[in-house]
């Protein structure tokens, strides 16, 4: 039987730290969508983007630029891990959508609207009024559809996210959330928006971070085996994936800086109890093949697995990317 394509739906780890690519290659992870922007803007994204241009040369036995679907399956043939360049935040491109073009360019392929708080585009998950995309948004969701980057929601609030899924031509993601019927938090998703994704053919996330689901820090590789069935009830097996949203190698100054929102709007992001937050019996990305092995057991089939551990991430990847 052949070996499943596996997809993390996002991880923000410490790209400078070695053992985190070591830990990819050594877990099977196939592709990641690395998180390359956050709050920073144009002239900083460019400059992460160098820094990772930089790192594919410099490590090209262990990573791989992601460009297209073909690029993800000759780093499953060559044991390499794909990185996918994604972004959680539209700051990067400031008041000129157009930029877009450039990013696309340089290999940006996903890229979330807004994260947690109200931007240019878009309202976050923790604003107090959920007011929906501005006339500004509506632009740049056609320009990311024209450029086939792929629309992500999971920190954006639930009007202007069921508004970016009516607006848009293509399908699109929920990288990293769950359902708020698991775990009632503004960073799950509400059932509504959950279908509305699916209804237009993409694909949910299923999400790792311990604060997203009923145990908090306490919770276990099993917790987010449940939250993957319980997507899975509603989502249905074809449009579930996965996302660790692994902060390996990460120290407290990268929580202190999320937390404060770049000065924005302090307190939104919630407070960690250690640097890594990672569940217990799934650590980092060397662990990644508990999760087949835990749906595995649970009585899904190995056509089922596959599917929920990369396969979806893949087929929208096909449809929208260009």
């Amino acid at each position: 039987m052949s070996t499943p394509v596996v997809v993390d739906g996002c991880n923000p780890s410490n790209w400078d730290d070695p053992q985190v690519y070591a830990n990819l290659v050594k877990g099977g992870v196939t592709a990641t969508n690395a998180t390359v922007a956050i709050w920073e803007g144009y002239t900083d994204a460019a400059d992460e983007i160098g820094r990772w241009l930089r790192r594919f040369r410099e490590r090209e036995t262990e990573i791989l630029q992601v460009r297209s679907v073909a690029d993800i399956a000759e780093a499953q043939r060559s044991g390499r891990a794909g990185i996918i360049l994604g972004w959680q935040n539209l700051a990067p491109i400031e008041n000129d959508f157009e930029r877009l073009e450039v990013f696309a360019a340089l290999g940006v392929r996903i890229a979330q609207l807004a994260y947690n708080i109200r931007n240019l585009v878009a309202n976050g998950c923790y604003e107090r009024v959920d007011d929906g995309l501005s006339g500004y948004g509506m632009q740049a969701v056609r320009k990311l559809n024209d450029l086939g980057i792929l629309i992500d929601l999971s920190h954006v609030g639930d009007r202007s996210s069921m508004e970016a899924v009516a607006h848009s031509t293509a399908p699109v993601a929920i990288t990293h959330a769950n359902r708020r019927a698991f775990h009632d938090t503004p960073r799950n998703k509400p059932d509504d928006l959950i279908r509305a994704v699916v209804d237009g053919g993409g694909v949910i996330g299923a999400n790792a971070f311990p604060r997203f689901l009923p145990h908090g820090f306490d919770s276990t590789v099993d917790d987010f085996l449940d939250a993957i069935e319980n997507m899975v009830e509603l989502a249905g097996v074809d449009h579930v994936g996965i996302a660790t949203d692994f902060c390996e190698g990460q120290d407290m100054a990268y929580w202190h800086y999320l937390r404060a929102l770049h000065g924005k709007i302090p307190g939104a992001e919630p407070q960690v109890p250690r640097p890594d937050p990672s569940l217990a019996g799934l650590g980092n990305a060397a662990h990644m093949p508990r999760v087949a092995e835990g749906l595995a057991g649970r009585g899904y089939s190995a056509t089922e697995v596959a599917k929920i551990v990369g396969g979806n991430w893949l087929r929208l990847y096909g449809e929208v990317w260009r």
